[in-house]
């Protein structure tokens, strides 16, 4: 059930009425329930899955959490991030690491074939929706109860964290205290001011996935699809046009997921921070998908050692973890080389910070350069090109598509040429699109202090009426359907 469809609204409007007149103590179970049935109509073999891994997290960690000994909540850890990493790694991994185990092979000059059968098999398995979301959830929630945080009090209590709806497909990646500190005590209906906010987080995710992201992806596909029919103008054009949809397509989602909690008087953390603003690739992930990066950082990265350790180690370390993130979004070697980009990117922005925290730091000079406006503006902006760089892996049906894609990409003087040997029709179907794209990917700030001042201080009455026009160009736009959102794929 994609969130931007009328079948959605339908079920969102009678899951928040029930949940309205229902008592207290019944709301967490109709919910819970109605994430099953949210969950159902995509897949109901999968909904088995789910039963059966939460019922053995749920009793793992109630054992685990009887343990005194370090030793024995060890043994109960172990076995609940072996099954759970099992169920993913069977599903999401499986056939891309016999392939690539048999293609190996192959290369040795091993005569080895996998089994037809096994082929088969393989090659049917469908990708539970949501399933790297709800692992990592688990996982945390485990790790969590192993480092003495307190577990789940029932069953229907941990269910409810992994199989809430509004973000059990693609995030926000939310920790067991933060939702089970709101619904541990009976729900209560919302406030309506919070209901508002909910109202209108909802219409600004549906205008963020309708009219920019779905709007962005016709410009992108084409030149990803088939990048060698396009010249270098309209590559480019094509790399911003992903950069923008994959932002605004996750951001509306998140959006539309914290707006929906928010009916049912649960609120969801942020997830984006303007991430293109960032200053540095460090910023970056500060900013962009918080919920995964502070998931990595902290039971990933800290782990490992976190910038305690030698420098380089710690560096290693980056690059560990951002190809466990890589990884995380796909089982492609595409993925995985976009998370092994951004380890390089961290790692040597790590060696810069260290450097200049020992050497530069003391040259006035150094940071008289480093504090000014110009500075900023060229970090930011250098931050900007090393990301979309980093998209183009990411999107890139295969390593030929992207090596085609960065040789225009990186080919500046030959953007300048295709630019000024366009006609004028050409010029402003690029440039118009370009920079209507930049400005929605850089604006989010401006764009905030705009709504402060001229929206909020409007009558109630025409906010309505705003909130009206918005969803009649919604439904105007969705008459045929919309895109599925990227994130539905992980």
């Amino acid at each position: 059930m994609n969130f931007v469809s009328f079948g959605f609204l339908a079920f969102l409007l009678i899951v928040w009425l029930l949940f309205l007149i229902l008592p207290d103590k019944k709301r967490v179970p109709w919910l819970t329930l109605a994430s099953y049935i949210f969950y159902a109509t995509w897949s109901i073999p999968f909904i088995g899955i789910i039963i059966v891994t939460t019922t053995v997290d749920f009793w793992i960690s109630q054992w685990m959490a009887r343990h005194d000994s370090v030793s024995g909540r060890k043994k109960y850890l172990i076995l609940g991030l072996s099954i759970n990493l099992l169920v993913l790694g069977f599903f999401k991994y499986a056939h891309f690491l016999l392939s690539n185990t048999y293609g190996l092979a192959s290369l040795l000059g091993m005569n080895l074939l996998m089994p037809p059968a096994l082929e088969q098999l393989l090659s049917h398995v469908i990708l539970p929706l949501g399933i790297s979301f709800y692992t990592f959830e688990a996982i945390s929630y485990m790790v969590d109860v192993y480092r003495g945080k307190p577990a789940a009090t029932s069953w229907w209590g941990y269910n409810f964290y992994i199989m809430y709806f509004p973000h059990l497909i693609s995030g926000p990646i939310v920790r067991f205290e933060q939702l089970w500190e709101q619904y541990k005590i009976p729900l209560q209906i919302p406030s309506l001011a919070r209901i508002a906010a909910g109202i209108e987080l909802i219409m600004l995710g549906y205008l963020f996935k309708i009219f920019i992201a779905n709007q962005a992806a016709l410009i992108a596909d084409p030149v990803f699809n088939h990048p060698a029919n396009f010249n270098h103008l309209a590559i480019w054009l094509g790399v911003v046009g992903f950069t923008t949809q994959i932002y605004f397509d996750f951001m509306g989602y998140t959006h539309i997921a914290r707006g929906v909690s928010l009916l049912f008087n649960i609120e969801l953390p942020l997830n984006f921070n303007h991430p293109y603003l960032a200053n540095t690739i460090s910023n970056f992930w500060e900013r962009w998908h918080i919920s995964l990066s502070r998931w990595i950082r902290d039971y990933l990265y800290i782990p490992l050692g976190g910038s305690r350790l030698p420098l380089f180690h710690t560096a290693g370390n980056l690059m560990l973890t951002m190809l466990i993130a890589g990884a995380w979004h796909g089982a492609g070697w595409t993925f995985i080389a976009w998370g092994g980009y951004h380890g390089v990117l961290l790692a040597i922005y790590h060696i810069y910070k260290t450097i200049k925290s020992r050497f530069l730091a003391s040259l006035p000079l150094f940071n008289t350069f480093t504090s000014g406006p110009f500075y900023h503006v060229m970090a930011v902006a250098f931050t900007f090109l090393l990301v979309m760089g980093g998209w183009i892996l990411f999107r890139a049906n295969s390593f030929e598509a992207a090596a085609t894609i960065w040789q225009h990409f990186v080919n500046l003087p030959q953007v300048l040429n295709d630019l000024s040997h366009a006609s004028g029709k050409e010029l402003l179907r690029t440039l118009i699109p370009l920079c209507l794209m930049l400005l929605c990917c850089v604006s989010g700030p401006f764009a905030i202090r705009v709504v402060e001042r001229i929206y909020r201080p409007l009558p109630f009455v025409v906010k309505v009426q705003v909130a009206c026009v918005l969803l009649i160009l919604c439904i105007l736009f969705t008459a045929e359907g919309s895109q599925p959102f990227i994130y539905f794929q992980f």
